[in-house]
């Protein structure tokens, strides 16, 4: 952007004379940048995990698995979440499934005087070996974030009061 070199106690004055309002601003949207980090590593981590399948989109709405990664911050400027609860399939990636099997039934019905009965066979759907997408996300990018997060706050600082200096 442009090469202008700027020191704490410009950027705290600058700070000071933004209004309450625009104070929450600087603080939200450099959360929303941090999250931002996190929810990028999370679909990474989820790309390179699940491979072609987390980006195709699936039948009943269209959406990819990826987009079940959702980042948000509060209003008020101090906090920041993001989740994989976007698509409910996600926690099965993340967490794992314990081996999963029908019961199995019985089924009688009546044709004049002899009753038929059948009996279907349970069967076998398999289990999720957990993958750990989000937590190992979660690892590598928390310190980066904690770290840049002065630097993110600075250049929101920057921006809004660039902003409303016309």
């Amino acid at each position: 952007m442009n090469n202008i070199e700027v020191d704490a106690r410009q950027v705290t004055s600058m700070f000071a004379d933004l209004t309450g309002r625009q104070q929450r601003q600087v603080y939200r949207s450099a959360l929303r940048k941090g999250a931002g980090i996190l929810a990028t590593e999370t679909k990474r981590q989820l790309r390179q995990t699940l491979g072609r399948a987390a980006s195709s989109r699936n039948w009943w709405n269209g959406r990819t698995l990826v987009s079940g990664v959702k980042s948000n911050a509060d209003r008020n400027g101090t906090e920041a979440k993001v989740h994989i609860m976007g698509d409910f399939r996600l926690k099965f990636f993340e967490m794992g499934t314990r081996v999963r099997r029908t019961t199995g039934n019985n089924s009688a019905s009546v044709r004049g005087r002899n009753p038929i009965r059948r009996q279907r066979v349970a069967a076998n759907r398999g289990n999720i070996n957990a993958a750990h997408f989000f937590r190992t996300a979660k690892t590598n990018k928390e310190r980066e974030i904690f770290d840049n997060m002065d630097n993110l706050i600075s250049q929101s600082i920057q921006r809004i009061a660039n902003r409303n200096r016309l």
